[in-house]
């Protein structure tokens, strides 16, 4: 969740119903698990904490672009330890993979603040990441 959540409980056999009376919805459903499941499986590979972060940030950064806000400037809703725990990493090593980044001026951070830099390098990072599952 980028921000704020409202959530509506579903009953998953009546959208299954309601799915295979639509094939639309089906499909449509199915990219769009098809496609979580993808992420989830990319940055619990076993990738480098630099590659699995650059793609975390790249994956927010379009989040919040498609809602209509900035693809450069955001906030992290998550804290450290809930980063970390979503990509496999100690918090430590969370904040060390920001410094280090921070550093080398891909991203910048201010507390909860992000602002991505390069974020062509990001990219080159997160690449080397999916290259590595061909």
């Amino acid at each position: 969740a980028l921000d704020t959540v409202y959530l509506c409980r579903i009953s998953f056999p009546r959208l299954s119903l309601l799915a295979t009376r639509m094939p639309g919805l089906q499909a449509r459903l199915f990219s769009l698990l098809s496609a979580e499941i993808g992420k989830v499986a990319t940055l619990a590979a076993d990738h480098r904490t630099e590659e699995r972060m650059a793609a975390f940030l790249l994956d927010l950064s379009e989040r919040y672009a498609r809602r209509g806000f900035s693809a450069t400037r955001f906030n992290l809703s998550m804290a450290r330890t809930e980063i970390a725990n979503y990509l496999r990493m100690a918090p430590e090593t969370v904040s060390r993979v920001l410094r280090r980044l921070s550093d080398d001026g891909v991203i910048a951070v201010n507390q909860r603040e992000m602002l991505l830099l390069d974020p062509d390098r990001l990219a080159e990072l997160a690449v080397a990441r999916d290259a590595g599952l061909d």
